[in-house]
């Protein structure tokens, strides 16, 4: 049973394009996001705008694989799976808690996946200015996805922001300190 209304849901959050007023909204989301964390980012000196020292066939393929992971896995388990796909049916403490719990696993995934995988940039993903942009990012998705019902504005709003860090503010310098 639930794994029938699991595959409901996602299939209804993938097929579903958002309407003109969705999409607007989501992007206020992204605007607010934005003022939000550059300070942040440009402060704690996890952002610093340059480019990233990639040749263009390295910077495509990066790209296209930042669409793949992190952007649709991370916006499938994260948003689809976890969260409501309509904002309006559970009670609002009820749905405070799972946006809660789902941006609370969010967030620790990302340490925990260093530590798995990649134990050498555990500094880096452990660091508590890059936990609070991922919590910022996280909240931002997942409001996308409660007003649009459809994973693809929170997959677009991760994607720009995975792909602008990696390629136009440091992501790639610091990720190559780790190597």
């Amino acid at each position: 049973m639930i794994w029938r209304t699991l595959a409901t849901n996602v299939r209804a959050a993938v097929v579903t394009i958002p309407n003109r007023q969705a999409w607007q909204r989501c992007a206020l989301v992204y605007a607010i996001f934005l003022v939000c964390s550059l300070p942040i980012g440009l402060l704690s000196g996890l952002l610093h705008p340059g480019l990233a020292r990639l040749a263009p066939a390295a910077a495509m393929f990066t790209i296209i694989t930042l669409l793949a992971h992190p952007a649709c896995t991370e916006e499938l388990i994260f948003r689809v799976m976890m969260l409501p796909r309509r904002a309006d049916r559970p009670p609002r403490g009820s749905l405070c808690a799972r946006v809660a719990i789902a941006l609370i696993v969010f967030v620790a995934a990302h340490p925990l996946n260093a530590r798995l995988f990649w134990p050498a940039s555990l500094a880096l993903f452990a660091n508590p200015y890059y936990l609070g942009l991922a919590a910022l990012l996280g909240l931002a998705c997942s409001a996308a996805y409660l007003i649009s019902g459809s994973i693809w504005p929170s997959i677009l709003i991760h994607w720009i922001s995975v792909v602008l860090w990696i390629l136009l503010l440091g992501g790639q310098a610091l990720l190559d300190s780790y190597r």
